[in-house]
């Protein structure tokens, strides 16, 4: 996403390396470096996901509706947009280590206000403050990622903020309800061991290297995204498909671990948080396999993967079954992951072959699409749950996502001849 930005900042950290062991050295020192950004990106995802196993225990303590409460899940991607969008040209400007701190006291933040939130305006203060803390990081991690990679190998460094963003997203539901159900204090001791977490990581920020003169400013610190006229028909194809595959992944993390406790009977908080957790796992092991596939393939196989998913969570809605859940989580996570995948590379690929000048902004866009997809069908979902119940609106929203990936599936393959015109289909 700050590709270009990157290709304009110098690699300081071998720059006063000499003859001798000073290389070694120095090379010791970035792979410290990237090692605890890989640990920091791990944690703050964690922290910014472990309400998703609390949500019933936050319901059941002040009793609000389900609208609610997937507005307190949706309120974080309202915090986190404007803090992608600002804190990646300030990164640019100002040097990761500055940006990274601020995500660190964001997330801590958010982690106080929630431990002590005592009234349900409490939980949307928090969510936002996770929301900033998540996009700051994003916005400066996977470009500081890339900068401490010790070979400098983009390939590498690109992995690492993928697997690192997933299994933060994975642990933080059971590491929160694993807390949550077999400690005390129930909504405070998971946000204080979080907390604890952080240190190593605020550590070893503040250990970063200062950021060298001569860098460029960007012309401005907040960028709108802007997609070129060229790549719009593949991008917005692309782009819809991954808000699909959010969307879906929100309601994992929204309101399937209710839905849980009240369709199977299963109080245990871990089990509640493992369907979140399972998605994400998913996910990034479908994105791992995904370069062996083509581009338009992998783009389609993966949106029609999560239709399938939602009709699998129609029919969990009328034969409740925990084993049938797992395998339907299991479809979602991997149409997620491959639909992601093959959308980014085909962004990713017409941005570089058709406007080179615009990457950046094609990919804040595309970002900034994915990120509604993960909060409106959330929304929607505490909508009809808070005014038909949550059996009429499973099915409202499984019929309705299944329809729609079936289209964009459709597009997907009967576009497929210009998209290989503009793009490749390997990588």
């Amino acid at each position: 996403m700050y590709s270009d930005s990157l290709r304009r900042r110098p690699h300081t950290s071998t720059s006063t390396a000499h003859a001798g062991t000073v290389p070694t050295v120095t090379a010791r020192t970035t792979s410290r470096h990237f090692h605890g950004l890989n640990y920091l990106l791990v944690v703050l995802l964690l922290g910014a996901n472990i309400p998703t196993a609390l949500y019933s225990l936050y319901r059941h303590e002040f009793g609000f509706t389900p609208l609610v409460q997937t507005l307190i899940f949706a309120v974080y991607v309202a915090g986190l947009l404007p803090s992608l969008l600002f804190f990646g040209p300030l990164s640019d400007a100002l040097g990761r280590r500055f940006v990274l701190l601020a995500a660190i006291s964001f997330s801590l933040l958010g982690a106080v206000v929630l431990a002590f939130a005592d009234s349900t305006i409490w939980l949307f203060f928090g969510r936002v403050a996770q929301g900033i803390a998540v996009g700051a990081c994003s916005a400066a991690g996977s470009a500081a990622l890339i900068e401490h990679e010790p070979a400098r190998n983009l390939r590498r460094a690109g992995l690492a903020a993928t697997l690192t963003t997933a299994l933060g997203a994975s642990l933080g539901p059971l590491f929160g309800g694993a807390v949550a159900q077999y400690l005390p204090h129930a909504l405070v001791l998971p946000y204080v061991l979080f907390a604890l977490a952080l240190l190593p990581a605020l550590i070893m920020v503040l250990l970063l290297p200062a950021p060298t003169g001569g860098q460029s400013r960007p012309t401005q610190l907040f960028q709108v995204p802007h997609v070129p006229a060229p790549i719009r028909q593949v991008f917005w194809l692309s782009s819809l498909g991954v808000a699909l595959a959010w969307g879906a992944v929100g309601l994992f993390q929204s309101v399937v671990p209710t839905w849980i406790i009240g369709l199977l009977g299963v109080s245990n908080l871990v089990v509640a948080g493992g369907a979140a957790a399972l998605v994400m796992i998913c996910s990034v092991t479908a994105q791992l396999v995904a370069n062996r596939l083509g581009t338009v393939l992998c783009r389609t196989l993966g949106i029609g993967a999560v239709g399938a998913g939602m009709i699998g969570l129609l029919v969990v809605d009328f034969v409740p079954s925990l084993a049938l859940l797992c395998v339907v989580t299991v479809i979602v996570g991997v149409g997620h992951g491959l639909s992601f995948a093959g959308a980014m590379r085909a962004v990713g690929a017409a941005a570089a072959e058709h406007a080179p000048d615009a990457q950046g902004g094609t990919l804040a866009a595309f970002f900034t699409v994915g990120y509604v997809g993960l909060a409106v069908p959330s929304i929607c979902a505490g909508i009809a749950i808070t005014v038909q119940g949550m059996h009429v609106a499973i099915i409202e929203l499984a019929i309705i996502g299944a329809v729609l990936c079936g289209v964009l599936a459709v597009l997907s393959v009967r576009t497929k001849s210009r998209d290989h015109a503009a793009l490749p289909t390997t990588q």
